[in-house]
């Protein structure tokens, strides 16, 4: 769902025409914060900087670049590792994908159990529906028997 931010839709008088702005849409996380992400330049760099900063100095590069001392602790130690160029990769690694047969197969497996769900469901509501006609036909059977006898 979008929303309208109406503080900056709005309309503009220029020579006697009323201009409207086109109304800006604005998501729901919209004032969120969100993830930054560094180069590896920027890291050596930042962690070069800080190494070489004198002593009760340290913590003005961290703030001015609002990072923590843990940032540059995780990258000095990356940087020593040489891992720092890669990048850190998020998912599945490479080569560990599935086939488009296997995703094909996982699908066919989800609307396999979906289907199967809704027979049983739909099989309950039957054996329901029978008990309440079983007996629905007694209750008939039984007023039949009454007015019967009532008629002799």
């Amino acid at each position: 769902m979008e929303y309208i931010d109406s503080s900056q839709a709005g309309s503009a008088v220029d020579d006697g025409e009323v201009l409207v702005e086109p109304a800006v849409l604005v998501g729901p996380r919209e004032g969120r914060a969100k993830r930054r992400t560094f180069t590896a330049e920027f890291k050596r760099r930042v962690v070069a900087e800080y190494d070489a900063a004198p002593q009760g100095s340290k913590g003005a590069v961290l703030r001015r670049e609002r990072l923590y001392d843990s940032h540059v602790q995780e990258w000095r130690a990356a940087i020593e590792a040489g891992t720092l160029a890669g990048g850190v990769r998020r998912g599945r690694p490479p080569g560990t994908g599935r086939s488009p047969e296997q995703v094909r197969i996982v699908q066919l497996e989800r609307e396999n159990a979906r289907l199967q769900r809704e027979l049983d469901t739909k099989d309950e509501v039957i054996a329901r529906r029978e008990d309440a006609l079983e007996v629905l036909g007694k209750g008939v059977a039984f007023l039949e028997a009454l007015s019967s006898k009532n008629a002799r």
